[in-house]
């Protein structure tokens, strides 16, 4: 696709040479000939923090490259020494349109591969393709467009809404609701029971999982992640969220929308969390606890009580992060104070001891 071409497609304004081949997008630190990189304003849309010592690295690069065979997409009025430029109000967001134009998906084949196992009262809507070993249990629903890899599973009486991925060897347990375009990736597992236990005279008893999973519309979940079912009504996960591989979410939670919850969290048991939550690598949330909207967690950090919205969390138990800062840099420190008091104390006489 030439530069005019794509511009064009982005319904945006470009300089440069026209017919430019651009062939591929990538990052400012890994272009070559025919690719195209985003450049953000530091203030602007989109922007996102260097690794200190990245950014030298880069201008280095540019510095050697050939620009005349590559192009960017920056912001309007932004002054960059390249040849070929895309101009954007938000360069991220139109360099994931690009990559969508440039790096379309092969066309899948529609249908149900000969080893496939359906029972005979499936629903299936228009252009659906179910791969290889898949199986799917009685009076599942599956809408138009959506794709079932080799060696999933669908238990009876599940929906599964249109525009869906569903990746290799995902299983999606008894009466899960699935909205639409959500992806799962392989090894989830969703609708699995909760970890519902109780004790007398020293044994475990199990506590029967009646409940089931809600997943609403455009919501992403990774790899190995496990949402469990409700023990009596619903766990849900919110239009728009976007969850991790490796994440683990007990039964009875109910997650609002747009969350980012990344890999190796853990969220307890009839958690309610509010809409646009973020939450770091490896943090979690005890069970029963409220989490306010506009909560964000950084990474490792433990919620243990209820929160506000709008709160930023640090730590175990997690604390306001600018707290949680000035306790790390105190603990940081603790080893010259211990040596400053050890030779205060080595100064002083000793009690007197009595006679």
């Amino acid at each position: 696709m030439t530069l005019e071409e794509l511009a064009g497609k982005l319904n945006t304004k470009y300089r440069g040479s026209s017919d430019l081949r651009i062939t591929h997008v990538s990052g400012l630190d890994s272009l070559s000939e025919g690719g195209l990189a985003y450049v953000t304003d530091p203030s602007g849309p989109g922007s996102v923090p260097v690794p200190e010592g990245m950014g030298r690295t880069v201008e280095a690069r540019l510095e050697k490259a050939d620009t005349s065979a590559m192009a960017f997409i920056v912001p309007r009025e932004f002054d960059i020494q390249a040849e070929n430029l895309i101009f954007a109000e938000d360069p991220l967001d139109m360099h994931v349109q690009a990559t969508r134009l440039l790096h379309e998906k092969a066309e899948m084949e529609t249908g149900v591969h000969r080893s496939a196992v359906l029972a005979e009262d499936v629903e299936l809507g228009k252009e659906v393709w179910i791969g290889a070993r898949v199986v799917v249990g009685k009076r599942v629903r599956i809408g138009d467009r959506t794709r079932i890899h080799p060696g999933a599973v669908i238990q009876e009486k599940s929906s599964i809404g249109s525009g869906c991925e569903i990746f290799p060897n995902a299983v999606i347990q008894d009466r899960s609701e699935i909205g639409n375009r959500v992806i799962i990736q392989s090894n989830a597992v969703i609708g699995a029971d909760g970890h519902g236990y109780y004790q007398r005279d020293g044994i475990n008893f199990k506590i029967p999982q009646v409940g089931r999973v809600v997943i609403e519309d455009d919501v992403e979940i990774g790899a190995c992640t496990t949402i469990d079912r409700a023990r009596f009504t619903e766990t849900v996960i919110g239009r728009g969220s976007k969850i991790d591989n490796q994440v683990q979410i007990a039964h009875n939670v109910h997650v609002g929308e747009q969350a980012l919850i990344s890999a190796q969290t853990a969220i307890g048991g009839s958690v309610k969390a509010g809409h646009h939550l973020i939450l770091g690598g490896q943090s979690g949330v005890r069970d029963n606890v409220r989490v306010g909207s506009g909560v964000t967690v950084a990474a490792r950090a433990v919620i243990t009580a209820n929160t506000q919205d709008g709160e930023v969390l640090g730590g175990m138990p997690s604390r306001p992060l600018a707290e949680w800062r000035r306790i790390q840099s105190l603990v940081n420190r603790l080893g010259e104070l211990f040596e400053r008091v050890r030779r205060l104390e080595g100064g002083r006489e000793g009690p007197e001891k009595e006679s």
